[in-house]
């Protein structure tokens, strides 16, 4: 058998299993982002977000599920961030997952904590939320006729607003 001219990182006869690790995630911050900075002046930025699941209740309707992560954010991204998000701003955030181990200084107990290590984040709310997202305003007139978040609010199916006239209705299971 012929050699292909490739090396193999490991042991013939060994199983090698490549890794990735990417997590996407968009909610709400948690808690306002606590900056602090390195020695080396690099700022660190920790904050929480909160990611609802939208799982049946068992009822017929509807509930949220939440999941908390904590996120760790360095450099001018960091900072960025913490200038830009406060408790309850909507982002949406990629990066790593990242394991922390340490002993318990009190029990002696091993001890664990997955975090993300956030790589890139974009504003995920609207211009309700103050975030704005940098992009330019527009006109009443020139601005499109569709409903807005508050219009999804009140429980009923909203209709489309505007002298569209066609009446069009959304029904409630809309899944945006």
């Amino acid at each position: 058998m012929a050699q292909s001219g490739l090396v193999c990182p490991v042991e013939p006869g060994s199983v090698y299993m490549a890794s990735f690790n990417r997590v996407i995630l968009m909610g709400n911050l948690t808690r306002d982002p606590e900056v602090r900075q390195a020695q080396n002046g690099t700022h660190i930025v920790k904050a929480g977000i909160a990611v609802n699941e939208r799982m049946p209740d068992g009822q017929g309707g509807w509930k949220d599920e939440p999941s908390f992560f904590d996120c760790v954010i360095f450099g001018k991204r960091g900072e960025a961030f913490s200038r830009f998000m406060k408790k309850g701003s909507s982002c949406l955030i990629e990066g790593k997952l990242r394991q922390g181990r340490w002993q318990d200084r009190e029990t002696g107990q091993n001890r664990s904590k997955i975090e993300v290590v956030v790589d890139n984040w974009e504003f995920a709310g609207g211009r309700g939320d103050g975030q704005g997202g940098g992009e330019q305003s527009m006109t009443p007139a020139a601005a499109p006729e569709f409903p807005g978040p508050s219009d999804f609010g009140g429980g009923s199916a909203p209709t489309s607003k505007g002298g569209g006239g066609d009446g069009a209705s959304f029904p409630d299971d809309v899944p945006f």
